[in-house]
């Protein structure tokens, strides 16, 4: 294709087509034929493509104007650029472009990452690297021949009136037959959770009955029931599926082997964990060849519906449901009811943008965002970790403030907007997460994120969307066909905290250690108040896994930056048709 390299193999589910006039391109998983792919070359390509078909792709046109790019919606194939020599370079790696200027860190961005986690409008448009941007998913960007590209959102949540159920169902075995129709090996996570195990079981269906799907559960040395594995048995009873257990020990404990981690984009979620992802990496690939493995990542954040969703109750004068939702929220977090309600009424009268602005004037104190209280707000409201810097709240507030002045205005209810920017923080952190596997040589892959999943769900109306306090009810009546009924009606979590906790315990002196290293040279934290955060949460105290492991991530990341060979740039002669 002209004005683009690939590096490594073109899978068969990316594709190209050329006429005389345009070049089209898919990146990534995307269900799109080759004669409607060589018609999109022939007629050009509509803003609604990136959720045309099942799937998580970019789609990318050139024509002698320039060249437009699509991302995909839940963020999971980002697009960066960078502005140089008067054009412009687009590459599917930060760090490949970042290799051009020195991978020069954006400490902005960094700082929002250990201040205000989570919270994905403060680095809307940003990289971890200064000077590379990110195309946010869901948008269009053209980039002219010559003179500035231009940005614009493309996609919005739209409620559609109908069956969610079916609808959810008919989305993800699409999502699901994408990757089963390329796949040779594929292999599924069977962890006995709703997620993965649905997944796993469309899976199984589809490929029924001349090919079969491999399921992989983890266990403990000497275990095999109890909690999630006794779910987990019943599951692989399923037609279609070969269950493997993988037994687990201490080697396998989260915090371990941090400094074997690859190098990715961006900081990886599975960090923590990756001595256990490792493992099952290899596992996969030794055992099993795999070329396809899905997981059920990204389920939690599409599926679970925010306690915002009290506030749209109440703005939209839906007040019995309201008050039967936040008692339900309240039970289910032993507190009470009033508190959660007088929030979501305030919730229901702030907007985004003055959201946003207490957001930054709650980053010149130690204190929560004011007036938020149980948890029912546009954006996290946990107060930055004592650890973190002047430096870094100062930075974080001044992308606050900049965020409150550019916020777009909602319409409509805000549960669709916050689950939407949800997403695309997952789908970047997923796949980083996919450049972990990559490294392994096993393909990840994430059918919550599709982007037709993610617009479906987010079309369900108000009064058809489940409460917080429910645990995907949608879900598990959408597979109830395929799930034996004790899954059908669970209605909890598996808890790996104990885990946790015993491998920061085993890990507390090679921790500590990373604190004298990279953000504490950036001015980014205080090496002796996260040594003694790290203590304090080994001994089970007060703050927690949430606040320290975006500083391990991120040090971790960092530290595998720096050891990295950079990626290697070749400047050639180029024509008109060629950069």
């Amino acid at each position: 294709m002209s004005r683009c390299w690939t590096v490594g193999s073109w899978p068969e589910h990316e594709r190209q087509a050329v006429t005389g006039a345009r070049h089209v391109a898919v990146l990534g998983p995307c269900g799109i034929s080759r004669v409607k792919l060589h018609g999109l070359a022939e007629q050009g390509v509509s803003d609604d493509i990136a959720h045309a078909y099942p799937g998580s792709y970019t789609v990318i046109e050139v024509t002698a104007e320039g060249m437009t790019i699509w991302t995909d919606l839940g963020g999971m194939w980002p697009i960066y650029t960078l502005a140089i020599g008067g054009g412009h370079l687009w590459a599917s790696s930060s760090r490949a472009l970042a290799a051009l200027t020195g991978h020069r860190l954006d400490r902005d961005r960094l700082a929002a990452w250990l201040a205000s986690p989570g919270v994905s409008v403060l680095v809307e448009g940003r990289s971890m690297f200064e000077g590379i941007a990110h195309v946010p998913a869901g948008h269009r960007l053209f980039l002219p021949a010559v003179g500035n590209g231009h940005l614009r959102r493309v996609w919005r949540p739209r409620a559609r009136h109908g069956d969610p159920t079916r609808r959810l169902r008919g989305e993800l075995a699409a999502a699901v037959a994408v990757r089963m129709d390329n796949a040779t090996v594929p292999t599924s996570d069977l962890s006995g959770g709703c997620d993965s195990t649905a997944l796993c079981a469309l899976a199984a269906k589809w490929l029924q009955p001349d090919r079969r799907i491999t399921a992989i559960t983890f266990r403990p040395d000497g275990f095999c029931h109890g909690g999630d594995l006794t779910y987990a048995c019943e599951a692989s009873r399923l037609p279609g599926i070969d269950h493997h257990w993988m037994p687990l020990n201490q080697a396998h404990d989260p915090y371990n082997a941090l400094d074997t981690v690859p190098v990715t984009d961006e900081p990886a979620p599975s960090t923590v964990t990756y001595a256990l992802l490792s493992a099952q990496l290899d596992w996969l690939r030794g055992r099993c060849a795999s070329d396809c493995h899905l997981t059920g990542d990204g389920g939690d954040g599409l599926l679970c519906t925010p306690p915002i969703f009290l506030a749209d109750l109440l703005r939209h004068r839906r007040f019995g449901r309201a008050f039967t939702e936040a008692a339900a929220w309240a039970r289910l977090r032993r507190r009470s009811a009033l508190p959660i309600l007088r929030a979501a009424s305030r919730a229901a009268r702030t907007s985004r943008m003055v959201a946003l602005s207490a957001l930054a004037r709650s980053l010149d104190t130690s204190g929560a965002p004011p007036g938020v209280h149980g948890d029912v707000s546009w954006f996290p409201s946990s107060s930055p970790a004592g650890w973190t810097t002047t430096e870094a709240r100062d930075r974080t507030r001044r992308l606050a403030a900049g965020a409150a002045q550019t916020a777009e205005s909602w319409t409509g209810a805000a549960t669709p907007w916050v689950i939407a920017e949800t997403m695309g923080q997952v789908g970047r952190t997923a796949r980083a997460d996919a450049q972990l596997a990559e490294f392994h040589e096993i393909p990840l892959h994430n059918p919550f994120i599709d982007s037709r999943v993610i617009d479906v769900w987010l079309s369900v109306p108000l009064d058809q969307r489940p409460g917080p306090a429910d645990y995907k009810p949608i879900l598990r009546e959408s597979v109830r066909d395929l799930l034996p009924a004790v899954l059908v009606a669970r209605t909890t979590k598996g808890d790996a905290t104990a885990d946790r906790y015993h491998g920061l315990r085993a890990n507390l002196n090679h921790l500590r250690e990373l604190t004298d290293g990279h953000l504490a040279a950036l001015d980014l934290i205080h090496p002796g108040k996260l040594r003694d955060s790290l203590t304090r949460a080994a001994a089970g105290l007060a703050g927690g896994f949430a606040l320290i492991d975006p500083a391990v991530t991120a040090e971790t990341w960092l530290r595998a930056l720096d050891t990295a060979p950079p990626v290697p740039w070749t400047t050639t002669a180029s024509n008109a048709d060629t950069t």
